[in-house]
């Protein structure tokens, strides 16, 4: 089992509005904070079971959860060099109150 600590704030991004330039510096910010703190990554065997914890001050509801995730989960499936969509893959999702931060724990399912 693997796990790591990013530290970087996963907004809720289905109800922001923002402007298409400041969502893509976001996007490449997460994608890159989570190319850091990967960066030695050697996988268990497939399939995985991936748990990405956020980290924040309030809750989000389940959909906002999932969209808030959505770099990091697509940095880890690109560093693994498996589409984030393949069967091999069980993404979990889960959430706890504190300062801004995102979990990442990964295993062999």
């Amino acid at each position: 089992m693997l796990k790591y600590h990013i530290p970087i704030r996963l907004p809720s991004l289905l109800n922001t509005r923002m402007h298409w330039r400041k969502l893509a510096k976001l996007k490449q910010q997460q994608r890159f904070a989570t190319l850091c703190c990967l960066n030695s990554l050697v996988p268990p065997s497939m399939p995985l079971v991936v748990t990405i914890t956020r980290v924040g001050p309030r809750k989000l509801d389940d959909d906002n959860l999932a969209g808030a995730c959505k770099y990091v989960r697509d940095q880890i499936a690109n560093m693994i060099g498996v589409d984030d969509g393949s069967e091999l893959y069980t993404w979990v999702y889960q959430q706890r109150t504190g300062y801004y931060g995102v979990d990442v724990e990964i295993k062999q399912r």
